[in-house]
């Protein structure tokens, strides 16, 4: 009997692998395309009033609170006529997540065509069983990246086809109407918009109206209407919820009553942008408010299918005419900074160049992916050598619009924006990491604003007035490394990373040796 048995079992698992590897097929795929014909809707009138004065530029609008970037997108939303199109990789069903489908399911009702784009890693039960009720809406259609397999077991198809289940949609984009886009690095989740009581991401979008919409529309439907991209009504568990749309917005109705006195809520209330948005987004903040051409940036979806750059278009190859007009001075702020060899090599031959680099990344009491941190701090002590200035990102800084997380005496904050500085002239803001998993591995999106005013408002407000109050210089004292806090007045050198436990650095300096950094 033993010496059947284990071949059973293995032609038991090669069937069962198979068969939940399996995406979707024999499916009708109906291809839809961004609108362009929405001068006449309220958001189209209100961009025509921008007083733009060059027709290749775009208007942009920085956010750097999450209680704004929530803001914007629910006024974004309740203003839609036409068509909301968003792109992510994480979309949780917590407070914001929820809000967020409230708002889409009361446009959908209203006739608006809502296109929702999602990779599948991230997607919890309680998410997808609501996406999959939503897509049950005649004017929703719901789109899975890259999905695991057709139904469940997600480990085993995984352990199927490891090389394309590794390669995710970073990308990160929120157009309405196709006059205002949101991009940027947050993702949808209540710690990217301040409304997490104990851990909270510092993050910035950039808000456009103008030519801009149209590199971000044609984005998103080639990502769309890709292979890649399943429709919910493909998938196995689809038909189980084609009588649970009504209950699903019952539901977040309930929800959304149930929070409209919250802490969070009250947060909101009390921004500033609230009566910017009750006003209809009329009016401009000159501080954060820009004019430029702006060059929307992308990988091909092809690159998930482990296509090459000499056979895809890689957003590395489309950033690297920009980066190599570099003369002056580099800034960067990655929260996963992993430069690797080839990226320590790069970044000291331009201070071999005479460009001052300096970088801003997490502190390892601040990352939440102590693997990233690992990456970085392998390759710490040659960039100092070298002449780059890193600077880290202390846990608990607090941005003025982080009222909740100013309730928790626990509560910190980690480095989320991934924003690049060239020459103070242009700012790319996205959502790629200096790391090989956003160079190689997964796709991302990002904007390049060839504005000179922005990138010196950035800079200048991070580097030159904010740093020593955000963030631990980093120094070599011979072959030391050291960190310099300077706030109050005092500076205080640490000789250990900063706030963190032995245990901790323990598990960094155990990562540091794994051949893991490809992935990172």
């Amino acid at each position: 009997m033993q010496f059947y048995l284990k071949p059973l079992l293995i032609t038991a698992f090669i069937t069962l692998t198979q068969g939940c590897s399996m995406l979707p097929a024999n499916f009708e795929r109906n291809e839809s395309h961004a609108y362009r014909d929405t001068k006449n809707t309220l958001l189209g009138q209100i961009v025509s009033q921008l007083n733009v004065k060059d027709s290749e530029h775009s208007n942009m609008y920085l956010i750097s609170e999450g209680t704004d970037a929530f803001l914007a997108r629910v006024a974004l939303v309740s203003m839609a006529e036409r068509s909301i199109d968003v792109q992510y990789y994480i979309w949780k069903s917590d407070i914001v997540g929820k809000l967020l489908m409230h708002k889409m399911l009361q446009a959908a009702d209203k006739g608006v065509r809502i296109r929702i784009l999602l990779d599948d890693l991230n997607l919890d039960s309680e998410t997808k069983s609501i996406l999959f009720a939503m897509a049950h809406h005649k004017n929703i259609q719901v789109h899975i990246y890259n999905p695991f397999s057709s139904a469940g077991y997600r480990i085993i198809a995984a352990l199927a086809n490891t090389a394309r289940v590794n390669r995710r949609m970073h990308n990160k984009s929120f157009t309405v109407d196709s006059q205002y886009t949101i991009v940027g690095g947050r993702n949808i989740e209540e710690n990217y918009f301040e409304g997490n009581d104990r851990s909270n991401y510092a993050d910035l979008d950039v808000v456009g109206a103008g030519p801009v919409i149209n590199d971000v529309n044609q984005q998103f439907d080639i990502y769309f209407n890709s292979s890649l991209a399943i429709p919910a009504y493909a998938f196995d568990d689809y038909k189980k919820y084609s009588g649970a749309l009504a209950k699903v917005k019952s539901k977040l109705s309930d929800y959304v009553l149930s929070v409209q006195n919250s802490t969070y809520a009250k947060d909101l209330r009390n921004t500033s942008l609230y009566k910017h948005i009750i006003n209809n987004l009329k009016g401009n903040d000159n501080n954060i408010t820009y004019q430029a051409k702006a060059h929307v940036i992308y990988d091909s979806p092809q690159k998930t299918l482990g296509k090459s750059e000499l056979e895809t278009t890689y957003m590395l190859s489309m950033m690297q005419s920009h980066v190599s007009n570099i003369n002056n001075q580099l800034e960067l702020i990655s929260p996963y900074f992993v430069p690797g060899d080839e990226g320590v090599e790069f970044l000291l031959s331009l201070v071999e160049k005479g460009v001052k680099v300096k970088v801003i990344t997490n502190s390892l009491a601040s990352t939440d992916g102590i693997l990233a941190q690992s990456g970085y701090a392998r390759h710490r002590y040659n960039l100092l050598k070298g002449g780059v200035e890193l600077y880290e990102f202390k846990p608990k800084v607090k941005s003025q619009a982080s009222r909740s997380l100013k309730h928790s005496a626990e509560a910190k904050s980690a480095l989320h924006a991934k924003t690049y500085i060239f020459d103070r002239k242009e700012v790319y803001i996205g959502s790629f990491n200096f790391d090989p998993r956003s160079a190689m591995i997964n796709t991302e999106l990002g904007i390049i604003c060839e504005s000179p005013d922005m990138a010196q408002y950035i800079a200048s407000n991070l580097f030159d007035k904010e740093i020593t109050a955000i963030a631990y210089k980093v120094i070599l004292e011979g072959n030391d490394v050291i960190w310099l806090d300077k706030s109050n007045g005092k500076e205080t050198r640490h000789t250990t990373q900063p706030e963190t436990s032995l245990w901790r650095r323990f598990n960094l300096r155990l990562y540091s040796v794994l051949p893991i950094e490809s992935q990172l």
